[in-house]
C-alpha cells in the first residue's frame, strides 16, 4: 500500500523563511536558548522537555516528514493562554527564536520545528474540544487533529468545515485557508464567518478575543489567510453545521491512457458542472499515483456525498458509475462512513511504526486554469519527467502523486472577502506531493522538482494557463504565495503586521514560514 501522504493541508508551524527565491533571512541578534530553556524548565518543570527528559523524543519527532526532526533546544508545551503569554514575553526579552508546531503537516524542512538554535512551542497541550451549549459553535484548540475534531462529533449530526484528512493539525489549515470536504458548499474553512472567534496571544504578549465585529477586526480578516505572521492561536470557534453520515468510497480506475483521458476528462466536468444544478454536496480528491516498477500513474479517486441519494448521472455520477471512467471491482460503490471511520484507517500511518512515519515527504502547488489543456499539460509533463529520471526504482521508498484539488466556482464564491482573494471561477489547485526513504536522497528530489516545475511553468505560461492563486497550505519553499493575493490584498497584510507586531516578534524571532514581510 502506497504512503497516504499525497493529499495535503497544513499546519500552523514552518520555521524557513521563504522569500520567492527560496533564500531565509537569518533573525538579528538571537541568543543562546539555554537560558530560556532554563527558565522555562524552572518555572514549568512539566511541561518544559530538554533533550534527556522523557517525551521529548516525541515531541521532535511529530512532523510528518523526517527531515524536519531538527532537534530543538527544549521544547515547551503549554497547557493554556497565559502560559504560553508567558513564552512569548520571555522570548522576547531574551531574544530567542522559537517556533510553533500544530500538527507538524507542512514538509518544509524546518516547517514545524526549529534547530538547536532555537526552542519549539508544541501544541500538544492546547487541546480544548467543547461543543457550545446551542451547539452552534465548536471550540477547539491548536493541538487536536482534524480527526479529534470529528471523534468528538461523533453522533451529534454536527460538523465544521475542517480537514479532509484525519492527522492533519487544526491551525496551518484554517490560518491558511483550509480545504475540506464542505467547501464545495461552504468554500474554505476560514472564510464567511465560520470563524466566530479566535483566542490568540499577541506579539507582546497580550491575550486577546479577535472577532469580525471586535476593535480588532482588521487583525480578524488577516488571520483568514496570512498565515503565522500575526498573532499565536490557543482556541479558535467555529460555526457547526447540520450533517449527517456521508457516504464515501476509494475509487481505483487502474492504469492506461484510456483511463487517463477519461479520467482527466471528467475532474475537468466536475470543477466546470457539478455545482451547475446548485448540488454542493459531492467532493472527490482525485489522485493519479506512480511509484517502483510502474509504467503508467495509477489513478484513483476519494468519492464523497454529504447526503443519502447521490446524483446517478453527470459528473460526480460518472466517478461512481461511469460510461467512460470505470472502476475496478466496485471500488466505486458509495457506503455510508463517518469521519471517525474514515480518520481510524488514515491516522495511523503517520504515527511510529505506521508507514510514512519516519519519511521524507514534500509538497508543491501548481495552480491552472480549468482547461483540459492545462490539467493534461501538467500530468503529462510531471509523469514524463519522473519516468525518465529513473527515480522511482532507484530511490528507496519513493512515492508520488498529482492530487486534483478540483475547485468549483461555488468553492471559490463561497470563499469571497478572506485575503487570499481566490478569483470566483472554476480552477484547479494541483499538488504534488512526494515521499522518500533517505535523507542522502534528498537533493536530487529537490533538483528534479525544481527542474520538472520551472518547464510545466513555462508551458502553462505559453498557453496561458496559470492560475492566479497559490494555496499556502500545499506550497513549497520559494514558492510566492502573498503575491498572488492581489497587491491591494498584500498592502492591508503588510499594514496590519506592522500594526499588531511592530518588533517583528513573529517574523524574526519565529523565523519560520511564508513571511508576509517579505513577500
Amino acid at each position: 500500500m502506497a504512503p497516504l501522504s499525497l493529499l495535503a493541508l497544513a499546519s500552523l508551524g514552518a520555521l524557513a523563511t521563504a522569500f520567492g527565491d527560496g533564500c531565509v533571512k537569518p533573525a538579528a541578534n538571537a541568543t543562546n536558548p539555554s537560558t530560556a530553556c532554563s527558565i522555562l524548565k524552572t518555572s514549568y518543570p512539566n511541561i518544559t522537555f530538554m533533550p534527556q527528559d522523557e517525551g521529548y523524543t516525541a515531541e521532535n519527532q511529530a512532523s510528518w516528514t523526517a527531515s524536519a526532526w531538527l532537534g530543538p533546544a527544549c521544547v515547551f508545551a503549554p497547557t493554556n493562554a497565559q502560559d504560553l503569554s508567558f513564552a512569548v514575553k520571555m522570548f522576547v526579552n531574551t531574544s530567542t527564536l522559537f517556533a510553533m508546531r500544530g500538527g507538524g503537516h507542512m514538509p518544509i524542512s524546518d516547517a514545524a520545528n526549529i534547530g538547536s538554535t532555537g526552542i519549539l512551542i508544541s501544541s500538544t497541550s492546547l487541546k480544548t474540544l467543547q461543543l457550545s451549549e446551542d451547539k452552534q459553535t465548536m471550540s477547539i484548540g491548536p493541538g487536536p487533529r482534524w480527526g479529534d475534531v470529528f471523534d468528538y462529533l461523533n453522533g451529534t449530526n454536527l460538523t465544521v468545515v475542517g480537514g479532509r484528512l484525519a492527522p492533519v493539525g487544526v491551525p496551518g489549515l484554517l490560518l491558511g485557508g483550509g480545504m475540506s470536504w464542505y467547501s464545495y458548499k461552504h468554500g474554505q474553512g476560514s472564510a464567511g464567518g465560520k470563524i466566530k472567534a479566535y483566542e490568540a496571544v499577541l506579539s507582546d504578549g497580550t491575550i486577546a478575543t479577535i472577532t469580525a465585529n471586535s476593535s480588532q477586526s482588521d487583525l480578524y480578516w488577516a488571520l483568514q489567510g496570512g498565515g503565522n505572521s500575526y498573532a499565536l492561536i490557543t482556541r479558535f470557534d467555529l460555526q457547526t453545521y447540520y450533517a449527517g453520515t456521508p457516504l464515501m468510497a476509494e475509487a481505483n480506475y487502474g492504469f492506461g491512457n484510456s483511463t487517463r483521458d477519461a479520467w482527466l476528462a471528467n475532474l475537468l466536468d466536475f470543477t466546470l458542472n457539478v455545482d451547475a444544478d446548485g448540488d454542493t454536496a459531492a467532493a472527490v480528491i482525485p489522485v493519479a499515483r506512480w511509484g517502483s516498477n510502474f509504467t503508467s500513474p495509477l489513478y484513483q479517486t476519494t468519492l464523497f456525498y454529504n447526503g443519502t441519494t447521490p446524483p446517478s448521472s453527470g459528473p460526480f455520477g460518472e466517478f461512481v458509475n461511469g460510461t467512460n471512467l470505470k472502476a475496478l471491482n466496485g471500488s466505486s460503490t458509495l457506503q455510508p462512513v463517518s469521519l471517525v471511520q474514515y480518520g481510524a484507517a488514515i491516522r495511523p500511518a503517520f504515527k511510529p511504526g505506521g508507514q510514512s512515519y519516519g519519511l521524507n515527504q514534500k509538497f508543491r502547488v501548481v495552480s491552472t486554469k480549468a482547461t483540459l489543456e492545462a490539467i493534461t499539460l501538467v500530468h503529462d509533463t510531471y509523469f514524463s519527467s519522473l519516468n525518465a529520471s529513473g527515480m522511482a526504482n532507484r530511490l528507496p521508498g519513493f512515492f508520488t502523486g498529482l492530487a486534483y484539488n478540483c475547485i468549483t466556482k461555488s468553492w471559490a464564491v463561497a470563499s469571497a472577502g478572506a485575503p487570499q482573494n481566490i478569483p470566483p471561477e472554476p480552477q484547479f489547485w494541483i499538488e504534488e506531493s512526494i515521499t522518500w526513504e533517505s535523507g542522502d536522497d534528498s537533493a536530487e528530489v529537490e533538483a528534479w522538482v525544481k527542474s520538472v516545475n520551472a518547464e510545466i511553468e513555462e508551458k502553462l505560461a505559453a498557453v496561458d494557463a496559470l492560475g492566479q492563486y497559490t494555496y499556502l497550505n500545499d506550497a513549497d519553499k520559494g514558492q510566492e504565495v502573498f503575491q498572488t493575493y492581489g497587491e491591494e490584498n498584500l498592502g492591508k497584510l503588510k499594514s496590519i503586521r506592522e500594526k499588531y507586531d511592530p518588533s517583528g516578534v513573529f517574523t524574526d524571532l519565529m523565523p519560520g514560514g511564508f513571511k508576509v514581510a517579505y513577500a
